[in-house]
């Protein structure tokens, strides 16, 4: 199949004129302009407007800073507003709970405030929690604690030289075993 191109006639060349045009033009210069005046000095950018202390919304409350929020050792855990209570257990009833809450949060964290078991074992019971039990000759620890009268946590604890210490909770709510996995990971910072 072929195509049929109408083929069109050569263009013709269009006389464009004189190749001046396309030359610049000079152009005269501008008159000189009076000198400007001094500048009288810039006020003191003002402070931007709160919408809300403006609108009144604000109700007489001020911008001032808040408090630096400092966590110590011997702050206790909280979890919902309610604060850990030592839950007094032996080691054996320790095992027994340990293998029925399903919910595992482990941590591990190299401590400057945690070099031996009597630290961790201290660090533990200054959070709520009561101390269970604790294995010299493997350097581990059992705590216990108790919050809102429900949640139960129970703490094991390794501590290694070097202030490695390597935690595993176990707890009866997950929300609350994670949370206070968190606050013993800054605890031990």
């Amino acid at each position: 199949m072929a195509f049929d191109v109408p083929v069109s006639a050569p263009a013709t060349a269009v006389d464009l004129g004189p190749t001046e045009l396309l030359a610049p033009t000079p152009m005269d210069a501008p008159p000189e302009a009076p000198p400007a005046p001094e500048p009288a000095p810039a006020p003191a950018p003002a402070a931007p407007e709160d919408p809300f202390a403006a609108s009144g919304l604000l109700d007489g409350f001020s911008d001032t800073p808040l408090a630096k929020l400092e966590s110590s050792a011997d702050s206790k855990f909280e979890y919902n507003g309610q604060k850990m209570a030592p839950m007094p257990i032996t080691t054996a009833q320790f095992g027994q709970q340990w293998g029925t809450l399903a919910s595992t949060s482990p941590l591990s964290a190299t401590s400057s405030k945690v070099a031996s078991l009597d630290q961790y074992m201290s660090l533990c019971e200054s959070i709520g929690a009561h101390k269970v039990e604790a294995i010299t000759q493997t350097s581990e620890g059992i705590c216990a604690g108790i919050v809102g009268g429900t949640n139960v946590a129970l703490i094991h604890g390794k501590v290694a030289p070097g202030g490695k210490v390597d935690v595993t909770i176990k707890s009866s709510d997950a929300n609350m075993g994670g949370v206070l996995a968190m606050f013993m990971q800054n605890t031990l910072q």
